[in-house]
This record gives C-alpha cells, sequence and structure tokens, in this order.
C-alpha cells in the first residue's frame, strides 16, 4: 500500500512539473485555433515568422464559403489535404498551393464533397485528435488511421506521416487545389524513386501567377502513377494537364513514418530546388519542427506579461503570434522575386508580399516599429522598389506581388512614413517620397466597391458620390496626403508639402453640417439628399467596410480640426457617448464585414479601432479607460470563434496588443501613442536595441479599471500621449489603478 501511494505521489509530481514547465514555455500559451471559427478566418497550420509557407490543412476551397477563406473552418468535419501557403484571417482568399494527402487503399485522385468523404481521397477528423502550436500542427486522420504532422522553415513545408501496416500507403499530389482560384493548368514529373517536382498555373486574388515545387520523400516509392483529363495513368512519370496530378505508393509497417519535404518558388523549378538545398537537405521533420519553435520562441518572448486570467494571456500571446504571420517573404535565395507579374531580381532588399494596409498600417505595422524595425525596413524597401525597379505603383493590397486593388486609399505612404517618423533605419528618403507621390497621383479602381475617384477628388476636393465609397475614399486619402506631406516636410520640399497639406485638409468638403455627418456630396457640389440613416442598401454605396458612425471619427490626422466641426470637446464627446449607446435599428442586407457593434460602432471591422481612444482628446480620458476594457472583454475570447471579425493580418490582434499595454497609435505617422489603461499588473517589451520597455499597473482588478496617476521612470507623468523616443530607451510606465473615474 506504501509503494502504490508513494508511486501515485511521484506521478503527481511530476505531472504538477511537467505541467508547470508547460506554462513557462511562452509558445503554450499560443493557440492558432483562436480565430479559426466564426468569421476570423484564421488558420491553424505551421509558419514561420512572416515565411512563405503557412501549411494547413484545406476542408473547402470553393469561393462560395466564405468562412474557409483561410482553406480551414472548425466547423468542419473533413480535412482534404495539407497544401503550402495560406493568408490569415483575410475576408478574400487564394493560395493553397500543391496539396499533399496521405490515403490508404484504392489510390483516389479527387477530394469529393465534404458530405461524401468516403467518395474521395477526403478524410474524416476530429478535433480531439488535433493539435496546434506555432511551428507545428498534427491531426489524426480517422479514414485512414494515418497520423499527419506538420512543419515549416521559410521557403520549405516539412511532412510527417505515420501510417499503419499497408501495402497500399499512399500520398496524393495535388498541384490543381486552389482556394478561390482557377487553374489554367498544372505539370507533374516523377523524378527517380523519391522526387516529384512540377508547378501551377492560376489566376486568383494574387494575379495570374506560377507556383513551382520541388517534393522529395524520406523513403523510396514502389509505384507510382499520374493523373490527367480525369484518368489515372498507372506508372507514367510525366502529365500536363488542366488537371495534372500524381501519385506515390508505399508499403509500411504499422506506425512507420515517412516524411515529405516540400519547396516552393514564384519563379522556377530551378529556384525550388535551390531552395530545397538551401534549407532541406540534410534537414529531417525533428530539426525542423525544432527549429521554426525556437524562432518562435524567441520572437514570442520578448513580449513578458505575467498575471491576468489564463484566457487573458492566451489571447495576448496568440495575438502576437499572429500579429508576425505576415507579410510573406516573396522571394527565393538567389534574390529572385516576382512583382507586378513580372519577374525580378534584387540584393538590396529582401522582398516580401501579402500586405494587407487597409488593416495594418492601422496598428499591425505600428507595432512592429517598435518590435521589428529589422522587417519593418524591409517592408518599406519592398513597397518602395515596385515604384523605382518595377516601374510600377505601390500596392493597395498587394498578393504575391500583384495588387488585386483591394478596399482603397493608399496606406502604403502611411506604414512608409510611420517607420521614417519613428527613425527605422534603411529607408531612402528621396525614393520614398517619389513612389508615395506615384500612388498619390494613380488612380486604381478599388475591387471592393468599383470606386476609387482619385482624379475627381485631387481636382474637386472630394471623392463625389457619382463614384463608389466616394465618403470613405476622400477621408482616408486624405489622411495618406497628410503623411505625403509629413515626409515632404522632413526633406524641405516645401512647395509639395503645401500642395499635400491642402490635400489633407480635404475632409473639410464632405463634412454636411445639417447633418454632423461626413457625408456624399456629388459632382455639383450638392450633398445627395437625406435619407434614413438605419437603411444599409441607401448607405452602402458611399461607405465601405466600416460603417458611416466608424468614418464620422476618421481624420487622425487633424483631430483638433474634427472635434471644431462636432462643436468643439464637449460637443465631440457628446457624439462618441451617443455613437457608443444608440443602438443600430439596421434594415435590409447589412455587410457581413461590419460586426461587434457597440451602439451604432462596428468595432469588428478596422475604420473604427481608433475610436475608443479619442475621448483622451475630449477631456475625458477615463471614457477610453472603460471602453477599451469593455472591448478586451467583450470582442475577444480564448476559442476558435473568439475575434468578433476577420483577423485580417494581425491588425485585430494588434489592437488587443496594444489595448493591454496601455496604450495604441491612433494616428500613424505620428511617433507618439494615446494612453490607455493597461490589462495585465506588469508587461515587457524587449526591444531589438536590447533595452527594455516595462508597463507596470498597481492595484489593477476587475473592480480597479481607471488610471489615477502615472508615472513615467519615477517622475509623474500627466500626458495621455507617450512619445515612441520613451519605449525605445527603455524604462518603466506604471500606472497607478483605482475604481473611481478620474475626471
Amino acid at each position: 500500500m506504501k509503494k502504490e501511494l508513494l508511486i501515485s505521489l511521484f506521478t503527481a509530481l511530476v505531472f504538477t512539473a511537467n505541467a508547470q514547465q508547460n506554462k513557462n514555455d511562452v509558445l503554450s500559451w499560443v493557440d492558432p485555433f483562436i480565430g479559426t471559427g466564426g468569421h476570423g478566418h484564421t488558420f491553424p497550420g505551421a509558419t514561420t515568422p512572416f515565411g512563405m509557407i503557412q501549411l494547413s490543412p484545406d476542408q473547402n476551397t470553393k469561393s462560395g464559403d466564405w468562412d474557409w477563406c483561410s482553406g480551414y473552418h472548425y466547423s468542419s468535419k473533413t480535412i482534404m489535404g495539407f497544401s503550402h501557403n495560406h493568408l490569415s484571417g483575410t475576408g478574400w482568399a487564394d493560395l493553397g498551393d500543391i496539396l499533399v494527402m496521405p490515403t490508404v487503399g484504392q489510390v483516389k485522385m479527387t477530394p469529393r464533397s465534404e458530405d461524401q468523404p468516403g467518395s474521395g481521397y477526403r478524410s474524416t477528423f476530429s478535433h480531439d485528435k488535433e493539435t496546434a502550436s506555432p511551428g507545428y500542427y498534427s491531426v489524426m486522420l480517422d479514414s485512414y488511421g494515418v497520423k499527419a504532422e506538420l512543419t515549416a522553415s521559410p521557403r520549405v513545408g516539412f511532412h510527417k506521416y505515420t501510417f499503419p501496416k499497408s501495402e497500399e500507403a499512399n500520398i496524393i499530389i495535388d498541384p490543381t487545389n486552389k482556394i478561390f482560384g482557377n487553374i489554367y493548368h498544372t505539370l507533374v514529373s516523377v523524378e527517380g524513386n523519391n522526387k516529384i517536382k512540377g508547378y501551377c498555373y492560376s489566376n486568383g486574388w494574387g494575379g495570374k501567377r506560377f507556383a513551382y515545387f520541388v517534393m522529395e520523400f524520406s523513403k523510396p516509392f514502389k509505384s507510382y502513377g499520374v493523373y490527367a483529363e480525369g484518368k489515372i495513368k498507372n506508372n507514367e512519370k510525366i502529365a500536363l494537364a488542366k488537371d495534372a496530378k500524381a501519385f506515390v505508393r508505399f508499403s509500411t509497417e504499422d506506425s512507420e513514418s515517412i516524411e515529405v519535404k516540400v519547396s516552393l518558388s514564384p519563379v522556377s523549378t530551378e529556384n525550388a530546388q535551390a531552395n530545397f538545398d538551401e534549407e532541406a537537405q540534410n534537414v529531417d521533420f525533428e530539426q525542423a519542427k525544432q527549429t521554426a519553435q525556437k524562432t518562435w520562441r524567441d520572437l514570442i518572448g520578448r513580449f513578458q506579461v505575467s498575471g491576468g486570467t489564463d484566457s487573458q494571456r492566451k489571447i495576448f500571446y496568440t495575438g502576437v503570434y499572429h500579429t508576425f504571420i505576415a507579410p510573406n517573404l516573396y522571394m527565393d535565395t538567389n534574390g529572385d522575386y516576382v512583382a507586378a507579374q513580372e519577374n525580378m531580381n534584387t540584393k538590396w532588399f529582401t522582398n516580401y508580399s501579402t500586405y494587407s494596409y487597409w488593416d495594418g498600417f492601422r496598428a499591425t505595422h505600428p507595432l512592429l516599429t517598435i518590435m521589428d524595425q529589422k522587417h519593418t525596413k524591409e517592408f518599406a524597401n519592398s513597397l518602395i522598389s515596385r515604384y523605382t525597379d518595377r516601374k510600377d505603383h505601390m500596392p493597395i493590397w498587394e498578393l504575391c506581388g500583384y495588387d488585386n486593388f483591394c478596399m482603397l486609399g493608399y496606406h502604403s505612404v502611411s506604414v512608409i512614413w510611420d517607420a521614417i517618423s519613428k527613425g527605422v533605419p534603411g529607408i531612402d528618403g528621396e525614393k520614398a517620397f517619389a513612389a508615395m507621390k506615384d500612388a498619390s497621383l494613380t488612380d486604381k479602381m478599388s475591387s471592393s466597391d468599383g470606386g476609387g475617384g482619385l482624379n475627381d477628388y485631387i481636382k474637386l476636393g472630394y471623392s463625389p458620390s457619382e463614384n463608389g465609397a466616394s465618403v470613405s475614399a476622400t477621408l482616408e486619402y486624405a489622411y495618406d496626403d497628410w503623411c505625403i506631406q509629413q515626409l515632404a516636410e522632413k526633406l524641405g520640399k516645401k512647395e509639395e508639402a503645401e500642395v499635400y497639406k491642402k490635400r489633407s485638409m480635404n475632409f473639410l468638403n464632405t463634412f454636411n453640417k445639417e447633418n454632423n455627418h461626413f457625408w456624399p456630396r456629388q459632382k455639383d457640389g450638392k450633398f445627395i439628399a437625406d435619407f434614413v440613416l438605419n437603411d444599409w442598401k441607401k448607405l452602402q454605396p458611399h461607405w465601405v467596410s466600416g460603417n458611416i458612425w466608424a468614418y464620422d471619427f476618421f481624420v487622425p490626422h487633424q483631430i483638433d480640426e474634427m472635434m471644431n466641426l462636432y462643436g468643439g470637446k464637449k460637443g465631440f464627446e457628446e457624439k462618441l457617448d451617443k455613437t457608443f449607446t444608440e443602438a443600430l435599428n439596421m434594415e435590409g442586407e447589412q455587410h457581413v464585414d461590419i460586426s461587434g457593434f457597440i451602439g451604432s460602432l462596428g468595432f469588428g471591422d478596422e475604420p473604427g479601432h481608433h475610436v475608443p481612444y479619442l475621448y483622451n482628446y475630449a477631456g475625458s480620458p477615463y471614457k477610453t479607460q472603460k471602453m477599451v476594457k469593455y472591448i478586451r472583454d467583450n470582442m475577444y475570447a480564448a476559442k476558435p470563434d473568439g475575434i468578433v471579425n476577420n483577423e485580417d493580418c494581425g491588425q485585430m490582434s494588434a489592437w488587443y496588443i496594444f489595448s493591454s499595454l496601455g496604450f495604441y497609435p491612433v494616428t500613424p505617422g505620428k511617433p507618439v501613442y494615446a494612453i490607455g489603461a493597461p490589462q495585465f499588473p506588469k508587461a515587457s517589451l524587449q526591444l531589438e536595441n536590447g533595452k527594455t520597455f516595462t508597463v507596470i499597473a498597481d492595484k489593477i482588478s476587475d473592480k480597479n479599471i481607471y488610471v489615477q496617476k502615472m508615472f513615467l521612470n519615477g517622475k509623474e507623468y500627466k500626458s495621455w500621449e507617450l512619445n515612441h523616443s520613451d519605449i525605445m530607451n527603455g524604462g518603466e510606465l506604471r500606472f497607478v489603478m483605482g475604481s473611481k473615474p478620474v475626471k
């Protein structure tokens, strides 16, 4: 009996020690399944920070399945395979390149529909036998008894498939897989007894593009074949067709693992091979996994928070993970890359794409100016190169080097100026200004609303209502023009600075004093006739994504002027109060992208993200503190549907990170942050320069949510803005919290 008691006690101690050790590993606080449910549109698979590869399961890839923009949704019960690149949290999709699927038994070369998994190579699975953490994903494919494990390096996907005993262990290679895209043709070529090469040529949100691949197996296959024009062709090595695929077959012992390494290139098969040789030669799955996890551990570990609830920490650290997924590397090891559908080569910067800048300029990239200036420089130089090297224009929304014109504005200028304004080194100001000026003169037709209207905006001082989303366009153009003005002034370009200063005030030309809104205005100068504000069908043509109540506050570069429009601080505060308390009774079809309503404001879409912080400027910062806590508690959760809307390449997460730290970039391009209220008793940022910035929240609790006093490096701090330089110099910002508002 004593022996059994000792064994039980020892087992309990070991379990407790392991649990504690696991909690001490920052990766244990990251849950990649957050955002895979609801409308979050994230993926759970394996990737590295800003890598080219996002190796993740696909379930549905048809354009009608909006909640499967990442290829995966938590509600699905089947998996059709594992492809090598995915978008994180976007509202539209492409990618899903080069799908690989292990099967057992008869070779089937199409996945078929989710309600008929047995008729194709698709498999059922259970979330109980599925795990994910940064750099690693695994799942049991129940239809075949195969355990699938995934990890990645920047340009290579690593697969590990553990099979049952079988003479019919198969791996299907399907280059025709595409998320919402269209296939022109694919090529597969069997090389020897352990390698397959090929490509897919497709058209989609990333434009017309090639995805070349090299695939190597850890064990020689005993047989093989291809598939083309709807037919399986055993023992044939090459297929070129709209539906060309391949398969290989092995004999396996019980629990035998076969590893597959797949490298990609946008330029050529030879480059895919070079990428393979650089990152995968003599590297097995376990080595790749350990490297990926160490990379994430080192990065995420630079954010340290203590206290708070387990859910709050999980949301925070998962947010950090999501913030560092995109933009994505889009360059081979030899410097080849693709921009605007042309092959390019460079040595002066590392090329990246996947620029969701309509979203990310607001908080994602300002966060990176603090925590990752190295990549911030590369992102800025990649954008500038579209003008200087490619002789094209900087993009609105770029995927795979292709501007798909999604949304509007020219927010590349914001990302670049924000970096320059905060002293990020390695960005040429003259080159940047030339590219930014060009972007402000190029009228691109937005794919989101059919608008654009930049030429009219330049001529009239506003985008007229005859153009789509005219109010949103005018306000966003004006902010971008302010960014250009700031760089012009820095460079001593006085005449151009005056031009853009005037343009930056164009928001005044769309303000309707009669109804106290920024309002659609016709080419003849007249505001359109008043209409009922809860009729979505009439509102929708004039605003995009963010609704009228978010855009009523989108003048981040001239907050004082905006307050004057609403009657000064008092009138401005009253308008904010009304917006946050007056519920919408919207009639007609409501845009699915607008969600997370707080009164009339849809927090779930990005144009309203800064609005809670505007109370600071009205002289009521305690209302900012209360609202920020409300949003943290109600718009985020540590579960699959825990993001209230599309995560949008890190923007939803970056808002949470900033708002947990206690400050937020209301005006990207100004090296200051509006102060809110912290969430954790202690949070530390380990900066690239070796310094540490720490935020302390004394007496914080569920009741003590209001800031009583602040101290910066021991001295009382009475401003409601925090300087970027104070963060980068390291030090301590201490909040004293209490239960009563300080008015």
